[in-house]
């Protein structure tokens, strides 16, 4: 999971880099580098602290998620900003549901660990 932060996190850096090509495009360099060093830092912090790093890459991804979805369908041409906003809204879904996947699996473990210990409490 840290690894497919990382990897989301640069690509998408880098995604903002090469879509700025004229002074008009600097929002997506700025969107670019915003996301995708968030969600590096994310993955750095990961290391640490493994689930707090992945449950804020999640939330990270959700509000880059949101974010680029309404200026992907408001613009009919094809232009490097549909594509930006297109491929970053995938990698975002991508990210999110795999955090939340992991994050489902960790709370399975902890109960299952919980029931063979003999806790009967309820999980949180």
């Amino acid at each position: 999971m840290r690894i497919l932060i990382f990897i989301a996190g640069a690509v998408i850096a880098l995604l903002g880099f090469l879509s700025f090509k004229k002074p008009e495009d600097f929002p997506l360099l700025q969107g670019g580098l915003t996301l995708g060093g968030g969600l590096i830092i994310c993955g750095l912090f990961s290391i640490r602290s493994k689930w707090h790093g992945i449950g804020g890459a999640a939330i990270l991804t959700f509000l880059g998620f949101v974010r680029t979805i309404p200026a992907a369908w408001t613009t009919t041409e094809e232009t490097a900003s549909r594509s930006f906003e297109l491929i970053v809204a995938g990698l975002c879904l991508v990210v999110f549901f795999s955090a939340l996947r992991s994050l489902k699996a960790e709370r399975q473990r902890l109960s299952i660990e919980k029931l063979k210990a003999g806790d009967d409490s309820p999980p949180p």
